[in-house]
């Protein structure tokens, strides 16, 4: 990477050595980006970015979006400045840049577990659809912290170990080796300045006596393989970077003099064969160290990755750790089909989201072959690779990982089943939705919930869209399933249709039990419902009428739920009345009412927007909670109806409430549904 981040960098000689390697309409490009800033802070900043994305080979489009990146950070430019001076491919790649920023500024990192950190990486990824707004954004960082020096010693930490978290990690899937290592060196510098300085003072004591040693080594080698016959061999060899050393100390628990590969050497060959002819000619020329021997190819890693290493006692008696692989192997492990960074991480995931990471890397290679003009197109794949899983917040911050259409519902049974049977409503970034409402990437989710297990068999319906996963269906089915097998027949033997039954019934069919003991918390006597003459009977309220405390009701003995509890009035009830009047049955209110009710509200309204603002005034006013609140606008003038869903605890309350909202100004009609 440049080593001129310590030195301010000059405007006119960082363009001059842009049009080294551009066209001129893209120095021009540039030069405009860099114009629109007045504070020469700022403008360093952006410099600094976007020079770290030229030595990678980015494009002029991404060059421009980094230039233009702080500005549109600390609010100096809007969106609206942009798209009017700039292509929309600089405006998406900024769009999505700010996205993974305010995802990746999270708190207490540290505290989360590998499975939440590795979602959280997961979702900004599934947040871009141009894999160049996560290079922005890597270089970002980076410059940050080449500047972190400026920092207070809390700061200089806080932000490195966001950085080890999340952003590294990020470089490290997609394989850009040179930002990966100056982030992680860097993080290591602040988290642990101590060790940091003593590897930097033991590297740097020989430095280039090391590098010099490597090349000399790598010339032996080459010419060694030449005349032993094997053709295209390819050499190349590095000193390792900082952390890597660090983390290999912590693994073996030892000091970095007993570290063999700080010196690493891989060679690359054309065919399996010639892979163990290059080790056979190793063993030939140099001692190995038994214990550090490993063939990958033969016994290839979980997670595919196939190389051999060894470690030898080169020239002068110095340790040297060398790779043995084909261009095929390596070419599968820089693209990551091997997925060797889920070795590195000790974290497994799936093989798609590998194949996609992969072509992640394919694309990043590709953008370095072809011309400024073709690379505008290289967005396009990426917007259909992580388009299959959606990724929200619990209000705690916590990351869950669903497929695409998962509703709040969903997202209440993959927290835990009996969040999920337990459900009555959802709010997502503070507002409250429908049950039915798909879920989009970065949404934080909240779930209401009762103080009872009481899921609905409409959930299970897949024609009302309430739930989209098979696990959540799956739950709800095993509820039911629990809670069936617990209820016996109300009429054993026997099966008649409905329509069959006679007009009328001998009446003694209520002086029997019709359920024992279905569920203790459903018992009578924990209900708000009393039956006259009988205990022990399950009861739930109709659904057509939706009964409250206080409203004159009836009971109808159903065949498999126990006792329903209408409306007097319900017009259903007119229809029982006629055709199975033995199945009635009559019911009354406890004295003291327990728990809460959801009740639907119709509002013909005069202007539909206004109204629904006046119901949340007006019902908060109350303390009545709303479960969900939505508009049907049937003209232009704003004329329509408000469907809002209310919790109360009895009629009188509802009747209070209803009396509130005839008092907004634009409501023509309200009815209770």
């Amino acid at each position: 990477m440049s080593k001129r981040h310590d030195i301010p960098i000059h405007l006119p000689d960082w363009l001059n050595q842009v049009n080294q390697l551009r066209k001129e309409q893209d120095v021009l490009q540039l030069r405009d980006a860099s114009t629109l800033y007045e504070a020469n802070d700022l403008l360093q900043k952006a410099l600094g970015i976007a020079d770290i994305l030229l030595e990678l080979g980015l494009d002029t489009e991404t060059l421009t979006a980094a230039l233009l990146y702080p500005a549109l950070q600390s609010h100096e430019l809007t969106f609206d400045v942009i798209a009017e001076k700039f292509t929309e491919g600089i405006s998406r790649l900024l769009h999505d840049a700010l996205q993974m920023q305010s995802l990746g500024k999270l708190q207490h990192l540290e505290k989360r577990n590998g499975v939440q950190l590795e979602n959280l990486r997961k979702m900004l990824l599934a947040m871009v659809t141009d894999v160049r707004a996560v290079l922005i954004v890597l270089a970002e960082r980076l410059w940050q912290l080449r500047k972190a020096k400026h920092l207070s010693p809390e700061e200089g930490v806080k932000l490195a170990q966001e950085t080890l978290h999340v952003h590294a990690p990020l470089a490290n899937r997609l394989g850009i080796w040179q930002l990966k290592w100056e982030i992680e060196d860097l993080c290591t510098r602040y988290l642990e300045p101590e060790i940091y300085s003593n590897i930097a003072k033991w590297l740097a004591v020989k430095r280039e006596e090391r590098e010099a040693y490597i090349n000399n080594v790598i010339v032996q080698l080459s010419i060694l393989l030449k005349q032993a016959g094997i053709k295209n061999a390819n050499v190349n060899g590095r000193v390792k970077h900082i952390y890597s050393i660090h983390r290999k100390m912590q693994r073996k628990q030892v000091g970095i003099e007993e570290i063999y590969d700080i010196s690493a050497m891989r060679v690359l060959v054309d065919t399996v064969e010639d892979c163990y002819a290059v080790l056979g000619l190793l063993q030939n020329i140099w001692p190995q160290i038994q214990e550090e021997f490993d063939d990958y190819i033969a016994l290839p890693k979980p997670n595919g990755y196939r190389s051999i290493h060894t470690v030898v006692i080169g020239p002068g008696n110095k340790l040297i750790e060398i790779q043995i692989r084909t261009n095929k192997m390596h070419h599968e492990s820089e693209l990551g089909m091997a997925a060797h960074w889920l070795y590195k991480e000790g974290v497994l995931q799936t093989s798609s989201y590998e194949s996609k990471i992969a072509l992640l890397r394919q694309i990043m290679a590709w953008q370095k072959e072809i011309a400024d003009d073709t690379a505008k197109k290289i967005g396009k794949p990426l917007q259909d690779i992580f388009a299959d899983r959606v990724y929200v917040f619990t209000p705690l911050g916590d990351i869950i990982d669903l497929p695409t259409k998962a509703t709040p519902l969903d997202f209440a049974y993959a927290i835990h089943s009996e969040v999920g049977n337990r459900c009555r409503g959802a709010k997502v970034n503070g507002n409250i939705v429908p049950l039915t409402y798909q879920l989009q990437t970065g949404d934080r989710v909240e779930i209401l919930t009762m103080k009872e297990a009481s899921p609905s068999r409409d959930w299970v319906n897949p024609h009302y869209g309430y739930l989209n996963t098979a696990r959540a269906r799956s739950k709800v089915m095993h509820w039911f399933r629990i809670k069936d097998s617990l209820q016996p027949p109300i009429e054993p033997v026997k099966e008649v249709k409905e329509k069959e039954l006679p007009k009328e019934q001998p009446t003694t069919l209520l002086s029997q039990p019709i359920l024992s003991k279905p569920f203790a918390e459903k018992d009578s006597q924990h209900s708000n419902i009393q039956i006259l003459g009988i205990n022990n009977l399950l009861t739930n309220t109709a659904r057509c009428c939706k009964p409250l405390p206080g409203d004159a009701i009836l009971g109808y003995i159903t065949r498999a739920r126990g006792v329903s509890i209408h409306k007097r009035d319900c017009k259903n009830i007119s229809y029982i009345t006629k055709n199975f009047s033995n199945r009635l049955i009559e019911v009354e209110w406890r004295t003291k009412s327990t728990g809460s009710y959801s009740i639907d509200l119709k509002l013909k309204a005069s202007d539909s927007q206004a109204l629904m603002r006046d119901v949340t005034t007006l019902l908060a006013h109350e303390k009545i909670h709303i479960i969900s609140l939505r508009a049907e606008i049937a003209s232009y003038m704003g004329e329509g109806n408000v469907y809002v869903t209310v919790e109360v605890v009895d009629v009188q309350q509802l009747n209070r409430a209803m009396e509130l909202l005839k008092k907004a100004p634009n409501l023509i009609e309200i009815i209770r549904l």
